[in-house]
C-alpha cells in the first residue's frame, strides 16, 4: 500500500534555527538598511521571517497569505515584502499584471534563478522544470513533440484508462462500510500511470506482489519533494547538508531511493536497445522518446543526452505528472463529496449519459471523444483547480533591476513569488462568490467551457513556460472521474476538515477519507 509521507516534519528542523535566525534577522536587517534594501518600497508591509515560520503549519500559511493580501488591497497594493536573512528580498504577489509582467512580457528578465535551482538541484537536478538558458530549451523543443494530440489520443489516453480500470477494482475490493482514503487511491493511480508515461515500466501500485517498488520510490518521493521544500525557509540547509544531518540526511537518504531505482530503468533501455532486444521507435514512452533524438538513434536526431540528463529530465515529468493530478482528483472528490454540491455530480452524470448516447457507447465505454467533450466536468475540475492550486505558490528571480505594474520596485537577484491559492479567493478578481464552489463560471452562455486567462489563475504557468502536461492533466482527472462517479456514489466531505500540507504540491494533511457507495 503506497503511503503519502508528510513533509511537515521539517518544520521541526526549521524551528530548531528558529533562535539562531531570530538574533541574525537584526544583523542582517541593519545590512539591508545600509545597503538600501529596505528604502525601494518603504510603503510596502514587511512581513518578517518569524511571522512566516509562526504561520507555516499544515492547513495554515496559505491563508496567512490570504490575510496579508487582504490587508493591503484597502492601500491600493497588491505585493508586499519577506525578508529571509542571507537571502534576497522575496516580493510576494496577487495581481495578475504582475504576473503576466513576469511570466510573459519580461519573461528573459525572470528565470528560475540560481537560488530556485540550488535548492532544488539535489532533486531535480538540470531537468526542464529547474533548468534555464539553453538547456531548458532543449528539453522542451523534445518534450514538445512528445505531447503531441496524437499521443494524448493514443498512449496516454489508453494508459490513463487502464489504470482507472484497476484503481475501481480496488474500490470494489475494498471495505467501504468505512471511509476511503481517496487521496492515498489518486497518489496509487496517478503514479502507475506516469510510470508507464515517464519510464514504459510498472511501478506495482496495483499489485500486491510488486507493492514494494511503488511504496519505496512514491514515499521517497514524497519525502523528497517535502525536504525539499524545507529550503526555502531554512537558511542554515547548505551547512546541514554538507554535515549530512537533519532534514538534508533524509533528503539525501530519499534522493538515492529515487535515484537508483530510476538510473536502473535507464541502464536496462540502454542495453536493450544496444543488444536489438528494443527499438526505440517502437516505445511510446517519453524516456525512449527522448533517448530516440539522440544523434544517430533514428533519423532527425539532433541531441544527445548522458544518463544524468535523462534521469533528471523523466524526474521532472514524474513530478509534474503525478503528484499534481493526484492532488486536483483529491481536491475534487473532497468537493463532490459535499451535499451542497451533489447537484454537480447529477449533472457530470447526465452529461456523460448523453455524450454517450451521441457517440453510441454503452453504459461504462469511454473515449477520448467522450473526454474531449465533457463540458461540465472540465469546468468542475477548473474550478477545483481554482480553489486547490495543486502547485499554490511558484518564484522567479530578477536579473536586472525592474519595475512590477502594480510599481513595486524589484532589484537586480530579488525573488517574485506569486500566490496561486490566495489570488483564487480575490473577490476584486473573481466576484463576492469567489469563496464558493461555482463550476458555472467557466461555461459561457452558449455552453462551452472557457478556462480563465493563464496569468489570472498561473496554476499552469503562462508564457514560455506553459505547463506542455496541462491537456495531459485534464484527460486524466476527466477519465478518472467520469467512471468513478458512474459506478459510485461519493459523500463524506463535510466531515472532512480542509487542511493541507506544506510542501512543493497541495496534499490533503491527514489522507481524504471519504464514503463511497457503488451504485447499481
Amino acid at each position: 500500500m503506497l503511503e503519502h509521507v508528510s513533509p511537515s516534519s521539517g518544520l521541526l528542523s526549521a524551528l530548531a534555527v528558529f533562535l539562531l535566525v531570530s538574533l541574525l534577522t537584526r544583523v542582517l536587517n541593519r545590512a539591508s538598511s545600509r545597503f538600501g534594501l529596505r528604502a525601494t518600497n518603504p510603503s510596502h508591509l514587511k512581513v518578517s521571517i518569524s511571522e512566516v515560520l509562526r504561520n507555516r503549519l499544515p492547513g495554515r500559511i496559505f491563508h496567512f497569505h490570504l490575510e496579508c493580501a487582504k490587508s493591503i488591497l484597502p492601500r491600493g497594493q497588491s505585493s508586499w515584502e519577506v525578508h529571509i536573512p542571507f537571502t534576497s528580498t522575496m516580493h510576494l504577489t496577487v495581481s495578475p499584471e504582475n504576473v503576466k509582467h513576469v511570466l510573459v512580457d519580461r519573461f528573459s528578465n525572470y528565470p528560475k534563478g540560481p537560488s530556485w535551482r540550488k535548492a532544488f538541484r539535489d532533486l531535480l537536478g538540470d531537468g526542464i522544470f529547474n533548468a534555464d538558458g539553453m538547456s531548458w530549451k532543449k528539453q522542451r523543443k523534445v518534450a514538445s513533440y512528445e505531447f503531441s494530440a496524437k499521443t494524448l489520443k493514443t498512449f496516454m489516453f489508453s494508459t490513463f484508462v487502464t489504470h482507472v480500470t484497476k484503481s475501481l477494482d480496488v474500490l470494489r475490493s475494498a471495505n467501504l462500510a468505512e471511509p476511503f482514503d481517496v487521496q492515498e487511491l489518486m497518489a496509487r493511480y496517478t503514479l502507475e500511470s506516469i510510470g508507464i508515461i515517464g519510464f514504459g515500466v510498472s511501478l506495482g501500485a496495483f499489485s500486491s506482489s510488486g507493492a514494494s517498488i511503488s511504496s519505496s520510490f512514491g514515499d521517497a518521493f514524497n519525502s523528497a519533494t517535502g525536504r525539499t521544500a524545507d529550503r526555502f525557509i531554512d537558511p542554515t540547509w547548505p551547512i546541514k547538508r554538507a554535515l549530512g544531518v537533519g532534514t538534508e540526511k533524509e533528503l539525501a537518504r530519499s534522493v538515492k531511493i529515487v535515484r537508483d531505482f530510476a538510473t536502473k530503468v535507464i541502464e536496462e533501455r540502454r542495453e536493450a536497445v544496444a543488444s536489438g532486444d528494443a527499438d526505440l521507435k517502437d516505445l511510446p514512452d517519453l524516456l525512449s522518446r527522448f533517448m530516440a533524438k539522440e544523434k544517430g538513434s533514428e533519423e532527425g536526431g539532433e541531441f544527445e543526452f548522458t544518463n544524468e540528463e535523462l534521469y533528471y529530465i523523466i524526474i521532472n515529468f514524474v513530478l509534474a505528472g503525478r503528484d499534481t493530478t493526484a492532488n486536483s482528483l483529491t481536491w475534487t472528490l473532497w468537493e463532490l463529496a459535499k451535499g451542497s454540491n451533489a447537484g454537480c455530480v447529477d449533472r457530470i452524470r447526465e452529461e456523460a449519459a448523453a455524450l454517450r448516447k451521441e457517440l453510441g457507447l454503452g453504459a461504462g465505454e469511454i473515449t477520448h471523444d467522450l473526454v474531449a467533450r465533457s463540458t461540465y466536468l472540465k469546468a468542475v475540475i477548473q474550478e477545483s483547480l481554482r480553489l486547490h492550486p495543486p502547485v499554490p505558490v511558484d518564484i522567479k528571480e530578477c536579473l536586472a533591476d525592474d519595475v512590477l505594474p502594480d510599481g513595486t520596485e524589484v532589484r537586480a537577484g530579488d525573488r517574485v513569488m506569486f500566490l496561486s491559492w490566495a489570488m483564487a479567493r480575490m473577490k476584486i478578481q473573481w466576484g463576492a462568490d469567489a469563496d464558493d464552489f461555482k463550476p458555472s463560471r467557466f461555461i459561457t452562455p452558449d455552453g462551452a467551457f472557457k478556462p480563465p486567462e493563464a496569468t489570472k489563475l498561473p496554476i499552469f504557468l503562462a508564457g514560455p513556460r506553459l505547463c506542455l502536461g496541462k491537456d495531459m492533466a485534464m484527460i486524466s482527472s476527466t477519465a478518472m472521474l467520469t467512471l468513478l462517479l458512474e459506478q459510485f456514489d461519493v459523500s463524506g466531505g463535510e466531515a472532512v476538515e480542509y487542511k493541507y500540507e506544506i510542501g512543493l504540491t497541495i496534499w490533503a494533511a491527514e489522507g481524504m477519507p471519504l464514503r463511497l457507495k457503488a451504485r447499481k
